[in-house]
């Protein structure tokens, strides 16, 4: 099952945990994801509801990594430097290999599909 980029994001050190909580929380709400889509992200796994793979598109929104359903590859690239400690070269491979990826219409499933292929290849990194 795959990580999301949301999740990330929430564990990010130049994120305060305080304003990643409330993100995500706000989210959940907007979205009318339940505990079990929170405790997906919690643990790794792409949420299976609609409402959860909204909720990970509201927080990727949030913290500016998503735009009208397209990553956002400078924003993408500040986060994933902020996850890589410093890591410049490692952060922008990561992006640029996800950022032409062809997702759905639907941001919610764009989300999702950006997650597993930016999981993806920072497993290979």
């Amino acid at each position: 099952v795959n990580q999301l980029f949301p999740f990330y994001i929430l564990q990010s050190e130049e994120l305060t945990k305080e304003n990643a909580i409330a993100v995500a929380a706000a989210c959940k709400e907007e979205q009318g994801a339940s505990d079990d889509d929170v405790e997906a992200l919690k643990n790794h796994e792409a949420p299976s509801t609609h409402e959860g793979k909204c909720m990970a598109a509201c927080i990727m929104e949030k913290f500016g990594v998503l735009a009208d359903g397209k990553m956002v590859k400078e924003k993408a690239i500040e986060v994933g430097i902020a996850l890589f400690g410093d890591d410049e070269a490692k952060a922008t491979a990561i992006v640029e290999a996800c950022e032409s990826l062809e997702v759905d219409d639907d941001h919610c499933e764009a989300a999702v599909q950006y997650g597993a292929c930016l999981k993806e290849h920072a497993l290979a990194h």
